[in-house]
């Protein structure tokens, strides 16, 4: 059976390794939340401002502005191109389609021109849109997207994972009739090679989503899949993670909380996991194998799992290998000592943020004797090193 770690695994493996035009990878990576790529994504296509830019272009910049990434210079810059294109002929005879029935810059554009007050131009646009593309579920559903923004249309529920993922980002209302619709695609792994970034990050999104929904941690009586729900869940606990830049108050001062080796990892997981785990322990020390008295990181005795923390500074090959050298000769070491534990969770902070290894470093880490599961997880974007 595959279980639902492998199909999210395939989803971000595929969704890491499919290339696509500027506004379909700044549109994935508003569909994921992906602020960071986001942001790479404007940059991309605002390096074009010499020159009249492409509808791509645009509507790439309407996924930033929409996550408030633009700079000044940004936001002036499509401000005066979605002019410029508000005064373009579209549907003009003996000069194919483009824009006109690509969903995705459409709603790129849209989120922008929402609040405009002048945007007749834009619903008459995607109301002779929609007619174009009426046998197309997935481009009709986001040219539907669209005119909701604009207030000139219902949102379709179809696609269903296009339609969730949507509402996830206030598009739309993600209701338990549509969570259960979005899950039989999202579910599903993608062995098709015709689905495209787009579809993929739409399907990860929904994965997420109806996960996200549907799990929880019982606090009575956890187990070892709750253990793993909270590390996991760690980047998303990260948010708010103070890394400030400024004062939040007058009287306050400027609050950095650098995570700088594997003491900060272990004090993050134990601020995360001593309220769910009440037995929880730190620097548990086992039983001497010779001269050696291993120590490990985290130890959860109810649920029989010694939890191993590795800090990864760099992000090459060898970093990788390192990794997960240390966690065999662990594992080989600490299963040996006791009876009181019979597995080991390891959690890897990447401080390079080099995501694209993570699959491997991951799949590698748990075919490790006695390794039940791993977690590795990305130093967050916004935490810029120490000069």
């Amino acid at each position: 059976m595959i279980d639902l770690s492998t199909i999210r695994q395939e989803l971000v493996r595929a969704v890491a390794a499919t290339d696509a035009a500027v506004h379909v990878r700044a549109f994935s990576a508003w569909i994921l939340g992906d602020v960071d790529r986001l942001s790479q994504e404007v940059s991309h296509a605002s390096a074009a401002s010499e020159n009249n830019m492409l509808p791509e272009q645009v509507a790439a910049l309407g996924y930033g502005k929409a996550c408030d990434l633009l700079t000044d210079a940004q936001n002036t810059l499509l401000l005066n191109e979605i002019q410029q294109f508000s005064g373009r002929k579209f549907f003009s005879a003996g000069r194919p389609l483009r824009v006109e029935i690509d969903g995705i810059a459409l709603l790129g554009i849209a989120l922008v021109v929402r609040e405009f007050p002048a945007r007749t131009w834009l619903s008459d646009l995607l109301s002779r849109s929609s007619k174009e593309v009426g046998e197309n579920a997935w481009t009709l559903g986001l040219v539907s997207a669209a005119r909701d923004l604009l207030g000139t249309g219902p949102t379709l529920q179809a696609p269903p994972e296009l339609a969730f993922a949507l509402a996830l980002r206030g598009i739309g209302n993600a209701d338990d009739g549509l969570a259960t619709s979005a899950w039989q695609s999202a579910s599903q792994l993608p062995s098709s090679p015709n689905l495209g970034l787009e579809r993929l990050s739409v399907r990860l999104s929904a994965f997420d989503g109806v996960v996200a929904r549907s799990s929880h941690v019982r606090i009575a009586s956890p187990g070892l899949d709750d253990l793993l729900l909270a590390l996991r869940g760690v980047p998303r606990a990260m948010k708010h993670w103070t890394f400030e830049t400024k004062p939040r108050t007058p009287r306050s001062e400027i609050a950095v909380w650098h995570v700088e080796n594997e003491y900060h990892v272990q004090a993050l997981l134990w601020t995360i996991l001593a309220p769910i785990f009440p037995d929880l322990e730190d620097e548990e020390n086992l039983p001497s194998v010779g001269h050696k008295r291993p120590r490990v990181d985290l130890a959860v005795p109810s649920i029989r799992t010694l939890i191993e923390v590795k800090y990864m500074r760099g992000g090459a090959q060898s970093d990788f290998a390192k990794v997960t050298d240390e966690v065999a000769a662990d594992a080989s070491l600490y299963l040996s000592t006791t009876k009181a534990f019979d597995k080991i969770v390891a959690f890897v902070w990447d401080d390079s943020a080099h995501s694209e290894q993570h699959h491997e470093l991951q799949s590698g880490l748990e075919k490790i004797k006695g390794v039940e599961a791993a977690v590795v997880v990305s130093r967050p974007g916004r935490m810029g090193r120490r000069s």
